[in-house]
């Protein structure tokens, strides 16, 4: 060793020394002999073992310590203990592959703020921007739920079509569509996603199953924000996050909420796409552990009226503003998303049993 004076020694594992040791006792003079020794010659030195293993042995070496785990879909690094002060709390992500280790740090969103104009944003709907007296402000979260098929998707795009307008950078995060069916959809409706996408107004990015953690998610559209400024994000759809990403749902449900807390501070607008179960069934608005975030709660509703099956929109929630508390009928036309007149006669969309008011009567 003293020949080769080396500047870093890695003993994996080292818990192999205690193989050919007498006892447990020599085992850890050797070791902390060992450590000693390389300190003393200038060497970094890296111990590996198993937690279950001997680890409480080298604390008496040891200056710092990196623990990593490994869970049924995930990997995840700690760092309970470092030579300096500054090591960052949480669970890293970690992930092995052809290319290296990627670490992906966890962030606490109260240390990550910059100023900005809480200003409505409009979705260049003029009667949506009535329902939202205005429009919804700049650096909240939106949840818009609705069953599958009623437009939750595009009407989420009205906002960034505006954006674009404005020079503003949005990204929507696909869990549940692919970015080309979404182009061609958009196209048809008179929604420009393609050239959205062109000019660089709009990204689209498909997330694939189980390809990502939620740290890694998170870590992605840290960088988008504080790379390329984006000013909203939409991520389409929460259960979509829920089964794709390789977490278990406790820390799914921690990650996002702690990134829309981080996107907020920012002053970004995020819009949470999530679905509800019945077509026209008593409404759940939201789902577990997304509620409490919503600064704004849109319904978009399928409705069955006098055998005619219809649409509808409205506000459940606005915590910065009043709001009006009316149902607005909508479509989604070759021309876009149109919306009509108050449905002030129209009662028992909540319940899932809508009727004209006076019918029962």
């Amino acid at each position: 060793m003293s020949s080769l004076d080396p500047d870093r020694v890695v003993v994996d594992p080292v818990a192999r020394l205690r193989d050919v040791l007498s006892s447990r006792e020599r085992y850890r003079e050797e070791v902390v002999g060992l450590g000693r020794h390389l300190k003393e010659r200038g060497a970094t030195v890296l111990f590996t073992c198993r937690t279950d293993r001997h680890g409480d042995d080298l604390s008496l070496v040891e200056d710092g310590r990196f623990e990593l785990r490994t869970g049924e879909r995930t990997r995840t690094l700690t760092v309970p203990k470092t030579p300096t002060e500054g090591a960052r709390d949480g669970a890293h992500g970690v992930r092995i592959s052809d290319d290296g280790i990627d670490v992906f740090p966890s962030f606490d969103p109260e240390v990550h703020d910059r100023d900005f104009e809480p200003e409505s944003v409009s979705s260049g709907i003029p009667q949506v921007d009535q329902l939202l007296h205005g429009g919804i402000e700049r650096g909240t979260v939106t949840v818009l739920s609705g069953p599958t098929g009623v437009g939750k998707t595009t009407f989420g795009t009205q906002f960034m079509k505006e954006a674009a307008g404005r020079g503003e950078r949005s990204v929507i995060y696909m869990f549940e569509e692919s970015t080309e069916t979404f182009r061609e959809r958009s196209g048809a409706i008179n929604v420009p996603v393609a050239a959205m996408v062109e000019d660089g107004s709009l990204h689209l990015e498909e997330i694939e199953p189980v390809e990502r953690s939620a740290i890694e998610f998170a870590t992605a559209v840290r960088r988008e924000v504080e790379n390329r400024g984006t000013d909203i994000v939409m991520i389409d759809g929460v259960e979509g996050y829920n089964v794709s990403l390789r977490d278990d749902r406790l820390n799914l449900v921690e990650t996002l909420q702690a990134l829309c807390r981080y996107l907020r501070n920012m002053g970004v607008t995020v819009i949470l796409v999530t679905e509800q179960d019945s077509l026209t069934g008593r409404v759940e608005a939201t789902g577990e552990g997304i509620s409490y975030l919503a600064d704004n709660i849109i319904l978009l509703q399928h409705l069955e009226l006098g055998g005619e099956m219809r649409r509808a929109i409205g506000v459940l929630k606005k915590r910065t503003s009043d709001f009006e508390h009316l149902l607005r009928e909508f479509r989604i036309t070759e021309h876009g998303f149109e919306v009509g007149e108050p449905m002030a006669n129209v009662q028992g969309v909540l319940t899932g049993m809508p009727r004209i008011r006076g019918e029962a009567e």
